[in-house]
């Protein structure tokens, strides 16, 4: 075959192989050989039913809807009371007939296909004309605020004489947010100030909801010590905004100085008092 002829016969194979125009775009395939799926190209309506091709699933139900804000926040962007259910049998291969619904939010738009456990998972790029939904609010990372935060010390008879004791610790949290905060990690230590270093077992903080404000109360342990202060140092570590505070209390063992002034005095007191004896007078024998 000569160089002309060999070109025309490439170029014959390379059109027998390229997609028609309208065919489905191999859109939301993932590398690797996952679950995908293919939706028509162009420009589609709300209201329009399309066949949306899956490929690479796994046998059961799968659910389809139509996201905006490109699904970044999940079920909030998606139409998911309009979804399309259908069934992938075995071979994993299936076409599935989807109604296009309205967005709850503005576009980006895609398809978003799932199991119902959310497993597997794909999206494809979907280009809607006439979508008037409102655009997404922008979501605040979680976060929490310190209220107040107080250490009084609660050794009772035992700290007034530096024995071991306890610190009360209470902290007020708000979660200024629109998510829940859930068991955000709490750190704790104890010691003099600037050298707390002790580690003291944290209690779980729980659930925190959007707008709630909670209150936590927690003993710390203290070490036996004469006159001074004590520093509890504490960190909550919520994603990407980590809340770190400090709060102190003093201890006045003032049973040492009394117990010691009483002893001083009892000492005092219990010691003989000594006889006197008279002097003689001159010339006057001592009686006997």
């Amino acid at each position: 075959m000569t160089g002309p002829l060999r070109a025309v016969a490439l170029l014959a194979v390379a059109a027998a192989l390229a997609a028609a125009p309208g065919a489905p775009a191999p859109a939301g395939t993932p590398a690797g050989g996952g679950p995908g799926v293919t939706v028509p190209a162009g420009t589609l309506r709300v209201g329009q039913r399309v066949l949306v091709g899956l490929d690479g699933w796994p046998a059961g139900t799968v659910q389809a809807e139509v996201c905006g804000n490109a699904a970044r926040r999940g079920a909030l962007d998606c139409a998911t009371g309009a979804a399309t259910h259908g069934q992938v049998p075995p071979a994993g291969r299936a076409t599935l007939p989807v109604l296009v619904a309205a967005p709850p939010v503005a576009c980006p738009c895609v398809l978003r296909v799932r199991t119902p456990t959310g497993t597997a998972t794909a999206v494809a790029d979907l280009t809607l004309a006439g979508v008037t939904a409102p655009a997404a609010a922008p979501t605040a990372p979680p976060g929490l605020a310190l209220v107040a935060v107080r250490a009084v010390d609660r050794s009772g008879p035992r700290g007034w004489f530096g024995l071991p004791g306890e610190l009360a610790v209470r902290i007020t949290l708000h979660n200024p947010g629109t998510e829940d905060v859930t068991d955000p990690p709490l750190q704790l230590t104890v010691g003099p100030p600037g050298r707390a270093r002790t580690i003291v077992a944290a209690p779980a903080l729980g659930t925190i909801a959007a707008g709630q404000t909670r209150e936590y109360h927690v003993a710390v342990p203290t070490d036996a010590a004469p006159f001074g202060r004590y520093e509890v140092d504490g960190r909550i570590a919520v994603p990407g905004r980590p809340l770190a505070f400090t709060v102190a209390a003093a201890r006045r063992p003032w049973g040492l100085p009394v117990a010691a002034a009483v002893l001083t005095v009892v000492l005092l007191l219990a010691r003989p008092a000594r006889r006197r004896v008279p002097a003689a007078t001159p010339g006057q024998p001592i009686s006997k």
